[in-house]
């Protein structure tokens, strides 16, 4: 099966990423949550609200964040594989 056929059945999720054990991101998401749970153990439940619609709109920030970032690199990428291509035509005609 081809990389473009992967991802057409969904074999590929490129916003799925592995968050391995140790790196700087795993500890990143452990202080997050580790703070988050200390924050939510002061709040009010109206407090506890807000934030939660807090959290959901970062996260759809990061969303949309990502998707365009997603979209910039593919669209870069295939501008320098046009150029590559056209950089062979030249190699061939010498």
């Amino acid at each position: 099966m081809t990389t473009l056929e992967d991802l057409y059945y969904g074999n590929i999720s490129p916003h799925e990423r592995y968050i391995k054990r140790g790196t700087r991101v795993d500890k990143l998401v452990k202080l997050i949550c580790k703070n988050e749970e200390e924050l939510n153990a002061g709040l009010t439940e109206k407090q506890k609200e807000t934030f939660e619609k807090f959290k959901d709109c970062t996260s759809e920030l990061s969303c949309i964040t990502e998707r365009e970032a997603f979209s910039s690199g593919f669209i870069l990428a295939t501008r320098i594989m046009v150029e590559v291509m056209q950089g062979l035509e030249e190699v061939e005609d010498i």
